[in-house]
């Protein structure tokens, strides 16, 4: 079974912090597990280059073993496209829904392939610049795609995307709602979420440890254990998000609490069929299967 651990909008003020990035790798690394960080190349109008700590901590991440990806330019919530409707009910999206009812005619101009292409270089750039590593790998900030976003990947060479969601149950529960059911996730869902040309989608499950509060931690837990299930046998990767200071700021250790729990029982599936537990980042997963379809 294939793990992706995946972290967003690393680099992102108000939801990472550098002590929560030291921590959280120090918590992969106590865990033997390896994961995939989504870094907001300009975040809050500052280039990586000149985030000194961060630069020292991702590249410590790259050297135990993680992988760095692209997530958007800026993390506006339009570079890439309009969000989907489980992000933009979320409390603190109300700025942005305001804003896609007042200018959705210039949002949707804005979202041609030439532009976006332009986005996504200037992104890339600024990561391959700092960090002295090809960028491959990418997501859409807050989940927004449109048809140009995945014909502007591939035009300009991105060989992953995990941008695609399969489990929006998840942000049901953020919402408020415990009344859920589960999606379904399964093969042919995950080949029907594939773009056409040579770029691979790593679907995405969710996002289970968002401020995650005592009163949520057993529901999102049994969802995520419905999620690594159906993953596990459809012989697809688990692909959760988590942000790197929500994970943190959650009810008492709830967030590492979670994961501690969701590795053992990941290794609990496995078990019985002598089948090997594989933490593995976007880029490993994706080219193993590339390597199956080649």
């Amino acid at each position: 079974m294939q793990f992706c651990f995946t972290v967003d909008d690393v680099c992102f003020e108000g939801y990472s912090s550098e002590e929560h990035m030291v921590r959280l790798l120090d918590f992969l690394r106590e865990n033997k597990a390896k994961g995939t960080f989504f870094v907001v190349p300009l975040a809050q109008g500052i280039p990586l280059g000149k985030r000194d700590r961060y630069v020292e901590l991702l590249k410590l991440a790259l050297a135990e073993g993680h992988e760095i990806g692209q997530h958007g330019l800026e993390h506006d919530r339009f570079e890439f496209g309009i969000p989907p409707k489980m992000v933009l009910d979320l409390p603190h999206e109300g700025p942005t829904r305001e804003r896609l009812a007042r200018e959705r005619d210039v949002i949707l101009a804005n979202l041609t392939v030439t532009k976006i292409r332009a986005r996504l270089a200037q992104g890339r750039r600024l990561l391959e610049d700092a960090l002295g590593v090809k960028i491959v790998t990418f997501r859409a900030p807050a989940l927004s795609v449109c048809d140009n976003l995945f014909h502007a990947l591939e035009a300009e060479g991105y060989v992953f995307d995990s941008s695609r969601c399969f489990q929006e149950a998840a942000w049901d529960i953020i919402n408020g709602k415990t009344d859920i059911t589960p999606r379904l996730i399964n093969r042919r869902l995950f080949e029907q979420m594939q773009y056409p040309g040579k770029m691979k989608t790593l679907v995405l499950t969710a996002e289970y440890t968002w401020y995650l509060p005592n009163k949520n931690f057993e529901i999102m837990f049994n969802l995520a254990c419905h999620d690594l299930d159906a993953c596990r046998q459809s012989a697809i990767p688990f692909v959760p998000i988590c942000h790197v200071s929500p994970l943190f700021q959650g009810e008492g250790d709830n967030g590492l609490a979670f994961y501690r729990r969701l590795f053992e029982r990941a290794h609990a599936a496995c078990r019985p069929a002598n089948e090997p537990l594989q933490f593995m980042t976007i880029k490993e997963a994706g080219t193993a299967m590339r390597m199956k379809t080649a």
